[in-house]
């Protein structure tokens, strides 16, 4: 059983993942069920195999905090449903269902997966984070296994958790698609793309400052922004400060982001943290060089300083950033060669080596 907080329509990477990786395990024989806290008549965003058991709680609204009595009625509805499916071991992704699952099915003696989505360098940037840290490793005890995304994050843990680890990238899917960096399109036009939430974690404001510092140096470019979130408001307001409403664009979330990537000449990614950024081997998949901060833990691990992009320094330092984008926006050959070299390096996140690494850490959690 996969659990998830709520996937209705969301367009995200970690509601992609979970999908995939159900999808896969399905073709390869296992029975699936998933478990989240949407209500009923949630849909998936992305295609969902009709062999996986989807059990909505459908009991409040999933992203508000319960009060004790609706607890009290989710905690029985959720043991009858693990009771009832009896699933030989459940995965849970991101911190918080693992902490809502583990707390729910105590005594049922269902080994527990915690799979992590983003580096523990998040509790940095979030309130209470501390707190939140020290509650989630030491529940992280209890798990059968923490499967993290890179080898890299490994060192944010604690030595007690080291020997329950296991790293398991995100598959990259070939592109269909490849980017042409050098050349411009056929309005004469050249564009730096980035794809992700419009949240405080992508910290798109980084990217419209350093681009808005540098826009009048390069005429011919503009910045478009892929996805939707509750920035959205915030960005559009420091858009209009710019003046460069005719230059940067929101179009929100789109169906094929394929031709985004294809049509674009330089891919950023400005995050705060991250875990393993799916737009960002998307967009090297695609071969487009890369850029983004040196402090962004799965960011730095992604980006080849000076090989397949630019790490720029720090984490979240306009100027900084400015320019990394400056240079590449600058040199149409150093792109060209950076977006090659991204591209040969998403070969080692092959999707049946990712798949055979989850199915031996499935297997391995059910033998215990």
């Amino acid at each position: 059983m996969f659990a998830a907080r709520a996937i209705n329509r969301m367009a995200g990477g970690v509601e992609r993942m979970i999908i995939v990786i159900m999808n896969a395990m399905i073709a390869r024989g296992h029975q699936v069920d998933l478990f989240t806290w949407d209500q009923a008549g949630a849909e998936a965003f992305y295609p969902i195999s009709p062999d996986i058991v989807w059990h909505r709680l459908n009991m409040g609204d999933p992203y508000l905090k319960a009060g004790v009595n609706l607890m009290l009625r989710r905690t029985r509805r959720i043991r009858a449903i693990v009771n009832q499916v009896r699933p030989q071991v459940i995965i849970c992704f991101q911190e918080g269902p693992y902490l809502a699952l583990r707390a729910y099915t105590l005594g049922l003696g269902i080994p527990l997966i915690a799979a992590e989505r983003n580096a523990p360098t998040q509790f940095d940037h979030i309130n209470a984070g501390r707190l939140r840290r020290l509650i989630a490793f030491n529940a992280f005890r209890l798990s059968r296994s923490v499967v993290i995304q890179s080898e890299g994050t490994r060192k944010f843990y604690p030595s007690f958790l080291q020997d329950r680890i296991v790293t398991i990238p995100n598959p990259v899917f070939p592109a269909p698609l490849t980017a042409r960096p050098e050349h411009p399109d056929n309005r004469g036009r050249f564009r730096v793309l980035s794809v992700g939430r419009l949240s405080y974690q992508k910290n798109y404001e980084s990217l419209i400052t350093a681009f808005a510092q540098i826009a009048a140096l390069f005429p011919e470019w503009d910045l478009m922004i892929v996805g939707e979130g509750e920035e959205r408001r915030n960005l559009e307001t420091l858009i209009c400060e710019t003046g460069l409403a005719d230059r940067i664009r929101l179009p929100g979330t789109v169906t094929n982001t394929s031709d985004c990537y294809a049509n674009a000449h330089l891919f950023c990614l400005p995050s705060r943290w991250e875990g393993f950024p799916n737009a960002l081997t998307e967009a090297q998949a695609h071969g487009l060089p890369a850029i983004g901060f040196a402090g962004c833990a799965g960011t730095n691990e992604l980006v080849g300083d000076g090989k397949t992009g630019l790490l720029a320094a720090g984490n979240g330092d306009t100027k900084r950033l400015a320019e990394a984008l400056t240079l590449l926006m600058s040199d149409h050959e150093k792109r060209r060669k950076m977006g090659a070299a991204g591209r040969d390096s998403m070969e080692m996140f092959s999707v049946d080596a990712v798949y055979d690494l989850w199915e031996s850490t499935l297997e391995r959690a059910t033998l215990r």
